[in-house]
C-alpha cells in the first residue's frame, strides 16, 4: 500500500484531496524509513531468488530479473520515503547518487522502457520475458549497421542489455549498503584498523583517507588481497566502492606493468580464501576489465544458443569457483579425480590463470583458443612468471578443448587414440592442470553439460594417458592384444558346460567394444546369455550397468542381439527415445551370417544410469523386444515422433552441417552431423542413411544445448575405394537436406 500511494499521480479530480492523501501518507504518518527500507529488501531478495540471483539469464524478464526495471523502481521507492523524491536527477543534485551513478540510472531505464515498449508490440499484450524470438527481432530493429548476421546481431543486443543490467545491479547494491548503513547507526561499531590504508567497520572495508587511491594506486589492488586473507570482511563499504570507482582512470598502462601490482595480483591468486568472490568485485567495480582489457571486452557477451548458459565473464567466474571447491575435501566424493589433480598440481595459480584466460578470445573473430593463448602470454610475461609457467599456462588455454573433444568423438579404448593423446600432453603433471580446466569448465558451461556418461569418458582417458606418460614401453599399444587378454580372463568365468569352439565363434560376431567395456563377470554373463538364447523365439535384450570404479561415473548399456532386419537401428534408437532415454554412444555389428549385436550406452533424463530397479529394466527390454518384433513402419513412425519439442528448441532452426570424410579402412567412411536436436532424429538420419544404402557401424552421440553433434562410421553396399571429393560433397548436400525436410526446416 505504501508503495503504490508513493505512485499515485493525480490524473482528474480534487488537487487539494490528492494533496491530503499525500501529507497523510508521508513516511512519519504512515510507515517509517527503516521498516518500509527492511520490507523492500527482503521483497528485492525473494524476487532475485526466483532468478538464481543473476542478471545472466538466457531469457531475462525486463521487468523482475535482477538489474531490471524493478530494481530500479525499489531504490527509488526507498528514496521517495527517505527523501520525498523519487526524480533520478533531483537525487544526484542532493548527494544521495553520484553522477555516474545518475547516469546509469537514466540510460539502463531508458534502454529498458524501449526494449519493455518493444516487447509489448511485438506480443500484442503486456509482456515481460526477452525470450529467444523476440531477441532477434527486437535486435533487427535495433541494430543501427549494416550488419545482417541475426546471430551476431542478438549477441551484440543482448550485450546491451547484460552491461546495464550489471550497471543497475551496481548501483542498486551501492544504494542498498548506504541505507543499511545509515538506518541504524546505533549498531555502528568502532573501527578496526588494517594498515595505512584501510579499517574494517561493521564487517565492510574502509579507507582510512579518502585520498588513498590518489596517493597509492596499488592500493586499488592491494583491497582484494586484504579481503582474500581475512574472511571476516564481509565487503566493501558504500563510500569506498564510489571511491574505487571514481579512480578507475588511474588503471592505466603504468598501473599494468607496475611490478608492485603485478605482485599483488599474483598474490591474489594463491590466497587461501574468497578468490572468487574477490574477483567477482573486481569485475563488478570495474577494475578487472581495465586491469585486463580483453576481459572487459566479453563482460556481458553471451553466445546466442542454449549450449552456453551463461555470459563469457560469468562463465569465467564459475570456471574459477569451481577449481577452488575441486580442493575441498566435499569434492573427493563428486570430483575424485578433479579434487587428485587439484591437490597434486605444484602451483594452483596457473591453474587459476588458464581459466580466467581460456575464453578471453571469444569475440575476436578468430579461434579463441589461440588468441586467448596470445593474451595470456602477454600477462603472464608481464607479471614475471618464468618461461616455463608462461608456457604451461598458454598451452592450457590453447588446448582447453583438446581433452574434451577426444574423449566425445574419439575411440578412446583404442591405445592409438590414446598414445595420441598422450604424446600432445606430453607430462603428468599437464595431464593434472588439463583435466581440472576441462571439468571445471563443462560444469561452468551448461548445468546439464555434465554427467555420469561424460565422467567415465574423461576418467578413462586420464587414467590410461597416464599410464602411457608415466611408463610408455609397459603399455598394451595393441588393441588385438588387449580384447585377447580381457577374452582370456572372460573364459575363466563362463559355466564349463559351454564348448569353447562356440563361444570363439560367438565373440568373434560381437564387435570390439563389448570386450573393451565390460568386466570379465559380465562378458562372461552375456556370453552364457547369448549362447542359451534362441533367436527364432524373438530378440534378445539385456539391460546392465557398466562398471565404474568412482561414485559419479557410468552409464547404463543395452545390449539388441538379433537378425538382420530394415532399420533395426532405427526402430531401436526410436524406441528408446520414447522411453525417454539418452543415447550417448552406440556400436552396431553385423556378421556375415546376417546377426545383429548392436549395444547402445544410455543415460535417463538426469543424466544418471538407469536405476537398478528390475521393473523399469523390464519395461525397456519389453518394449524393444515389442519394439522389434513388429514389422509394421506406421508403428515406428508414430513412435518416433510422439515426443514434444520445447518452446527454446523451436526457436531455435539450425540448418544441418554434414561432413564426410574417408577412413584408414575403404569400406568405411566417417560422417559427421551438426543438427537441430529433435526427438527420434537418430532414426531419422539412420532411415536418411538407408535410402542411401549406407549402414551404421558406430555412433558417438553429443547433445550441445539445442543442437546434436554426432559422428558415425558408416559403411556402403559396395564400397571398395575411398570416395573422391566430389562424391563425398555430393553425399554431404544430399543427406543434409533430407534431414532438414524431415525437421520441416
Amino acid at each position: 500500500m505504501a508503495t503504490a500511494m508513493s505512485e499515485k499521480r493525480l490524473i482528474v479530480g480534487d488537487q487539494s484531496l490528492s494533496s491530503k492523501i499525500e501529507d497523510s501518507s508521508t513516511k512519519s504518518k504512515v510507515w517509517p524509513s527503516a521498516p518500509f527500507f527492511s520490507s523492500k529488501l527482503e521483497e528485492q531478495k525473494s524476487r532475485h531468488k526466483q532468478f538464481e540471483d543473476s542478471e545472466y539469464n538466457l531469457e531475462p524478464n525486463v521487468k523482475s530479473s535482477p538489474g531490471a526495471l524493478r530494481d530500479i523502481h525499489t531504490i527509488l521507492w526507498i528514496c521517495q520515503k527517505q527523501y520525498e523524491t523519487s526524480d533520478i536527477e533531483e537525487l544526484a543534485k542532493i548527494g544521495v547518487l553520484t553522477d555516474q551513478e545518475r547516469d546509469w540510472l537514466i540510460a539502463g531505464r531508458d534502454f529498458l522502457w524501449w526494449v519493455r515498449f518493444g516487447l509489448h508490440l511485438l506480443a500484442g499484450r503486456k509482456e515481460d520475458r526477452l525470450t529467444f524470438a523476440y531477441q532477434r527481432e527486437l535486435a533487427l530493429k535495433f541494430s543501427t549497421t549494416e550488419q545482417r548476421d541475426t546471430k551476431l546481431l542478438v549477441e551484440s543486443f543482448m550485450q546491451q542489455y547484460y552491461q546495464h543490467a550489471i550497471a543497475i545491479s551496481e548501483v542498486n547494491d551501492i544504494i542498498m549498503q548506504h541505507f543499511r548503513e545509515t538506518m541504524h547507526p546505533e549498531k555502528t561499531k568502532a573501527s578496526v584498523r588494517i594498515n595505512d590504508r584501510f579499517s574494517v567497520c561493521n564487517g565492510y572495508l574502509e579507507l582510512s583517507d579518502e585520498s588513498v587511491f590518489e596517493n597509492t594506486p596499488s592500493a586499488l589492488m592491494e583491497m582484494f588481497v586484504v579481503m582474500a586473507n581475512n574472511p571476516q570482511i564481509e565487503g566493501v563499504h558504500s563510500k569506498t566502492i564510489r571511491i574505487v570507482r571514481d579512480s578507475l582512470h588511474l588503471i592505466n598502462e603504468s598501473f599494468r606493468s607496475n611490478k608492485e601490482i603485478c605482485a599483488l595480483f599474483i598474490k591474489l591468486l594463491k590466497s587461501p580464501f574468497t578468490l572468487v568472490s574477490q574477483l567477482t568485485r573486481m569485475r563488478r567495480y570495474g577494475i578487472l576489465g581495465r586491469y585486463i582489457p580483453a576481459f572487459g571486452s566479453v563482460i556481458g557477451q553471451m553466445q546466442h544458443d542454449l549450449f552456453h548458459t551463461y555470459t563469457v565473464d560469468a562463465h569465467t567466474m564459475l570456471v574459477i569457483r569451481n577449481m577452488r571447491r575441486f580442493r575441498y575435501r566435499s569434492a573427493q566424493e563428486s570430483y575424485p579425480i578433479a579434487y587428485h589433480c587439484a591437490r597434486s598440481i605444484p602451483k594452483v595459480e596457473l591453474l587459476y590463470l588458464a581459466g580466467l584466460f581460456h575464453d578471453i578470445g571469444k569475440g575476436s573473430g578468430t579461434d579463441h583458443s589461440i588468441a586467448g593463448s596470445a593474451v595470456a602470454k602477454a600477462f603472464c610475461e608481464s607479471h614475471k612468471l618464468s618461461n616455463a609457467d608462461t608456457e604451461l599456462v598458454c598451452w592450457l588455454v590453447e588446448n582447453h578443448l583438446y581433452m574434451s573433444t577426444v574423449s566425445q568423438r574419439e575411440d578412446i579404448y583404442d591405445p592409438k587414440v590414446v598414445i595420441n593423446f598422450a604424446s600432445k600432453v606430453n607430462s603428468e603433471v599437464r595431464l593434472d592442470y588439463l583435466y581440472a580446466l576441462t571439468v571445471a569448465d563443462i560444469n561452468a558451461t551448461n548445468p546439464s553439460l555434465w554427467n555420469s556418461w561424460r565422467a567415465t569418458l574423461l576418467r578413462h582417458l586420464y587414467l590410461e594417458a597416464r599410464k602411457v606418460l608415466r611408463n610408455q614401453s609397459e603399455y598394451q599399444t595393441d588393441r588385438g592384444e588387449m580384447i585377447k587378454a580381457h577374452q582370456e580372463r572372460a573364459l575363466e568365468k563362463i559355466d564349463g558346460q559351454h564348448a569353447i569352439p562356440k563361444i570363439e565363434d560367438l565373440w568373434s560376431n560381437l564387435g570390439h567394444d563389448v570386450f573393451l567395456r565390460n568386466t570379465a563377470k559380465q562378458i562372461a554373463k552375456l556370453t552364457e546369455d547369448l549362447l542359451s538364447h534362441d533367436l527364432e523365439s524373438g530378440p534378445f535384450v539385456e539391460v546392465i550397468n557398466l562398471h565404474s570404479p568412482l561414485p559419479g561415473e557410468g552409464a547404463t548399456q543395452i545390449h539388441v542381439y538379433d537378425k538382420d532386419k530394415e532399420a533395426l537401428f532405427a526402430r531401436s534408437v526410436a524406441c528408446l527415445a520414447k522411453q525417454q532415454l539418452s543415447i550417448m554412444d552406440a556400436s552396431i555389428n553385423t556378421n556375415k551370417n546376417g546377426i545383429c549385436f548392436d549395444t547402445y550406452t544410455v543415460l535417463n533424463q538426469d543424466g544418471e544410469p538407469i536405476e537398478s530397479s528390475s521393473a523399469r529394466r523390464a519395461e525397456i527390454k519389453e518394449s524393444l523386444i515389442e519394439q522389434l518384433s513388429n514389422a509394421n513402419s506406421e508403428f515406428f513412425e508414430a513412435r518416433m515422433n510422439s515426443q514434444r519439442v520445447t518452446r527454446q528448441l523451436k526457436e531455435f532452426k539450425t540448418k544441418t552441417k554434414v561432413q564426410v570424410s574417408n577412413t584408414q579402412s575403404s569400406s568405411d567412411l566417417k560422417l559427421r552431423i551438426l543438427a537441430a536436436d529433435r526427438p527420434g532424429l537418430l532414426a531419422i538420419i539412420s532411415r536418411i542413411l538407408l535410402e542411401h544404402e549406407y549402414t551404421i557401424s558406430t555412433a558417438k552421440i553429443a547433445t550441445l544445448g539445442e543442437n546434436i553433434e554426432d559422428t558415425f562410421v558408416i559403411q556402403g553396399k559396395s564400397m571398395e575405394t575411398p570416395l573422391d571429393k566430389s562424391l563425398m560433397s555430393k553425399l554431404e548436400q544430399q543427406i543434409a537436406s533430407k534431414i532438414d525436410q524431415a525437421l520441416h526446416l
